[in-house]
């Protein structure tokens, strides 16, 4: 409520393609929406609901503000446009929102699931990684936007939640949600591949036997494919390309080799920032102090978890679970990389959070190894990084967003 309509990177064009499924039932144009390069899942849930419910189709045309890159809006405004009680569009775009929170709130839920299965009988532990994920400003401001990065973090930490489960207790049924998970993950965003990825590997530390393996990644496989492969099979029919980059070089930032001076000088410190919070189409920051305090306090769990691993006092699963979320986090930023060298420089914090159960638990679990010598036991200072974010939130919405918008 706080955020001026659009005033989130690539709302806009999230809202076309709802609108433009609501109207016609067709994926849209693509460059014309440039968001229809992506599957439609997110955008069909939000358009299924409007016209469920009866609410109007979501698009408004708001005019570009030409003085953007000077100013806070990238779009211009009308007095009252966004004011209560919404009608109309308006109101229209604030239900799609409303589904942004719900994925939103059930990646939380998952977060404190996966905890609690790999640590059980912690609950503060549980609830201090949950609260790393729902007091974080990005990912709330993120989960309040029309945008898919919330589901696909939805389906990426139910993915991990079941892969834990088979590697645990080799159980068919975990390992049929597991690829459902996939599935929707896949029609979600072609990221997906990364949860893919650590979830085939978690297999070969499952009690299954190598038969049963190799039946349970044809699963894994098979069921992406039968959801979402027609999607991208229809990229490649229609557009030469699973990923048609060409169609939407006009809305891209040029792509960058990693000899480029921009990995050094700004890359690692956009991505860190925008982790943490930038608003708007990633031009509305809080002090840069704060920043660098976030920082240490980023250093203070790397260091931890170092501790944690260096003592030994995990068990087989705890271990095989933390190397699973390791290799998770790392492909992510491999990812990020990827993206920015082969399609458009995007060093966006949004784009971790399909490996937010990782740096939730990190977070946790290094900073409590720093104040708690056992392994297996919480200690309040737990709640640090929570209340450090509680205070973060509070100025964002007293200080920062008023002060811009």
């Amino acid at each position: 409520m706080k955020v001026p309509l659009y005033e989130a990177p690539d709302e806009h064009s999230h809202v076309a393609y709802v609108d433009a499924l609501q109207r016609t039932g067709h994926i849209p144009d693509i460059p014309r929406i440039y968001e229809a390069v992506g599957p439609p899942f997110y955008h069909a849930v939000g358009a299924g609901t409007l016209k469920l419910f009866g609410f109007s189709p979501p698009f408004i045309g708001l005019p570009e503000n030409p003085n953007r890159s000077t100013e806070a809006n990238f779009w211009l405004h009308t007095p009252g446009e966004d004011d209560l009680p919404y009608r109309g569009p308006v109101l229209s775009i604030h239900v799609l929102r409303g589904i942004s929170t719900l994925f939103g709130i059930g990646t939380i839920i998952l977060i404190y699931l996966i905890v609690s299965l790999l640590f059980p009988g912690r609950p503060l532990l549980a609830w201090a990684a949950g609260a790393n994920t729902a007091l974080l400003p990005q990912f709330a401001f993120v989960g309040a936007s029309v945008m898919n990065d919330t589901a696909l973090a939805f389906f990426a930490a139910a993915a991990i939640y079941s892969i834990l489960r088979v590697v645990r207790t080799g159980s068919w049924a975990w390992v049929l949600a597991g690829a459902g998970s996939l599935a929707l993950g896949f029609l979600t965003e072609a990221a997906m591949i990364v949860v893919a990825v650590v979830c085939a590997l978690a297999l070969l530390l499952s009690p299954l036997s190598w038969r049963q393996r190799a039946l349970a990644l044809a699963i894994l496989i098979a069921a992406p494919l039968a959801v979402a492969g027609w999607f991208y099979i229809r990229n490649l029919v229609e557009f030469g390309a699973v990923y048609p980059v060409d169609k939407i070089k006009g809305d891209l930032g040029p792509p960058r080799s990693l000899d480029d001076p921009v990995y050094r000088e700004v890359f690692l410190s956009t991505l860190q920032q925008s982790y943490w919070y930038t608003g708007g189409w990633m031009n509305v920051r809080v002090a840069g102090t704060m920043y660098q305090f976030l920082d240490v306090i980023a250093g203070m769990a790397f260091g931890g978890m170092i501790l944690t691993l260096v003592r030994n006092k995990l068990n087989a699963f705890q271990r095989r679970g933390l190397l699973l979320l390791g290799v998770l986090f790392a492909l992510a930023i491999f990812e990020v990389f990827w993206v920015s060298v082969r399609i458009s420089l995007e060093s966006q914090g949004r784009f971790l959070f399909i490996c937010q159960p990782a740096i939730a638990l990190l977070f946790a679990l290094g900073i409590n190894a720093l104040f708690q010598r056992d392994t297996q036991r919480d200690h309040p200072a737990l709640l640090l990084l929570p209340t450090i974010l509680v205070g973060l939130n509070i100025g964002i919405l007293t200080l920062t967003l008023p002060t811009y918008y």
